[in-house]
């Protein structure tokens, strides 16, 4: 009897002995220590250096030149033409009045003409005001040899349809709404790119966890099963409950091997998604929960209806179909366009003489186009585009309802994730607890094989619940971040970045 117990005594410290070397012998595993990263310098990183990153910026940049397009169009455009020089040899059709006949004569001549001019929009009114400047020269070879030159020195003038639908004053109403929904989608696609990071971080932190249990569980599953066999031995434990420890062993092997893929798959996941190198060995901390946190769901809901791009893009959407209707409606009525101009021009055979003696150029003109018989097209195209306009209007008013309730939604459940993530922590200190508990009950032969078994998969089941605890409150709390465009842990709006963001942007172009 007393060598039972020296027997249980001397397992129970060769058993902590393992178990306290597990540490140790990781650490000499280990010939390099792992890069420590945590979620905020993941989340750092991918915003700054990720391909989704860069995708994003590029995706805003061509938003911003488009813009620039835009203002540079209403801004007066200096144009120069030129066509320096024309041959012509041909034959061609002359009436002949000797004859009173038309026939053919040769003809050769060379010509060159030079244009300068300022044109400027006018948005309000959607006209055209144009300055000119130009100069012709024209030789004709053969029997008429003559040569002329043409000179306009100033024409100013100016185009104006009337009655039309005027495309300058809805782009003005258009593209600043456009270039602002594009800087709220950068930011929008910034903390899209952060709420990804985080899945892939937990999902990474995760499979860490599993593959140390794994470790843990298989070096546990040895030991026990080395003490079962020694009690089997003094017929302490039945043949049926060694195999059941043997097996523990097996599957616990393959387990960690299992574990051993999904974290290599996890660790590629991230950082092929860092664009860091494929062999980076890196080892996550994973993040500690807030003492407290709470958003106040209407607060959320005016920060997204403020900030989210969607909005803007529902204004955006709005005003498109609304043009398109109207253009419509301007089309199916008659148009009419007004020409005038006013300026001086000359023609002599000298350079000189052209710009002398210079004579009025007066021009006014009316256009006039009038549909009297189209079998109702215009009528359908207006149709269709009003139709076209209800349909969108529809579409905007869901697409928003759906807005407000994936933030109501989404901040509701991030309210009760914390308390979850804490109960969850609760619970996987307590299953620790019960599982140390339950193995030197084993060592001393009061709890058996399926105790131990049922207390290892509480610790293994709780030790997943409290990670994927902690993966949805972040995951949550990035969501929100990203659908408001507000940062709730410093109190302050993402649009206040935006400056620094967009120098970063200029200093890589």
């Amino acid at each position: 009897m007393r060598k039972h117990r020296f027997s249980v005594s001397r397992i129970g410290i060769v058993l902590l002995l393992a178990m306290g070397s597990l540490p140790v012998a990781a650490q000499q595993d280990s010939s390099e220590a792992p890069r420590q990263l945590t979620l905020r310098q993941a989340i750092s990183l991918a915003t700054d250096s990720s391909l989704a990153s860069f995708r994003a910026r590029h995706s805003y940049l061509s938003s911003y030149w488009q813009y620039r397009t835009y203002k540079a169009q209403n801004l007066p455009q200096l144009n120069l033409t030129s066509t320096p020089i024309s041959y012509n040899q041909n034959f061609v059709l002359r009436y002949n009045s000797d004859t009173n006949t038309d026939e053919y004569r040769p003809q050769q001549n060379i010509s060159s003409s030079l244009g300068l001019s300022i044109q400027q929009n006018v948005g309000p009114l959607g006209g055209t005001f144009y300055i000119e400047s130009d100069l012709s020269f024209y030789r004709n070879f053969g029997d008429a040899d003559q040569q002329q030159f043409s000179a306009t020195p100033f024409r100013i003038g100016y185009y104006q349809p009337l009655f039309g639908y005027n495309q300058y004053r809805w782009d003005k109403r258009i593209e600043p709404i456009k270039y602002e929904a594009a800087k709220r989608t950068l930011l929008y696609n910034m903390e899209d790119i952060a709420q990804e990071v985080t899945d892939l971080f937990f999902a990474l932190v995760m499979a860490q966890e599993n593959y140390k249990t794994g470790q843990a569980n298989l070096a546990n599953a040895d030991t026990l099963y080395a003490i079962g066999q020694q009690k089997y031995g003094i017929v302490s434990i039945s043949k049926s409950d060694l195999l059941s420890l043997e097996l523990d062993v097996v599957n616990a092997r393959n387990s960690l091997e299992n574990y051993r893929l999904e974290l290599k798959r996890a660790k590629f996941n991230l950082t092929s998604y860092l664009n860091l190198p494929e062999d980076t060995d890196i080892e996550l901390e994973i993040p500690d929960l807030p003492v407290e946190s709470f958003i106040d769901p209407e607060k959320a809901l005016s920060y997204a209806t403020t900030n989210n791009p969607q909005v803007m893009e529902f204004r955006r959407r709005e005003l498109e179909v609304e043009s398109a209707m109207q253009k419509a409606k301007v089309e199916s009525r008659f148009s009419a366009t007004l020409r005038a101009s006013v300026g001086f021009n000359q023609a002599a055979e000298t350079l000189g003489s052209a710009y002398r003696n210079l004579q009025r150029q007066d021009q006014v003109s009316v256009g006039l186009s009038i549909p009297i018989v189209d079998w109702g097209i215009a009528k359908g195209r207006y149709n269709i585009a009003k139709s076209n306009y209800d349909m969108e209007m529809v579409s905007i008013e869901q697409d928003r309802i759906s807005l407000e309730q994936d933030v109501i939604m989404t901040v509701s459940e991030f309210n009760i994730q914390l308390d979850l993530a804490k109960s969850s922590r609760e619970a996987l200190e307590l299953a620790r607890q019960v599982y140390l508990n339950t193995m030197q009950r084993f060592i001393i032969g009061s709890a058996n094989v399926t105790d131990l078994t049922s207390a290892f998969s509480r610790q293994n089941t709780a030790q997943t619940n409290y990670i994927t605890a902690l993966r949805n409150y972040w995951n949550s709390y990035a969501k929100i971040k990203k659908l408001t465009l507000f940062d709730f842990e410093n109190g302050m709006s993402l649009s206040e970045n935006f400056d620094r963001m967009y120098s970063m942007l200029t200093s890589r172009r």
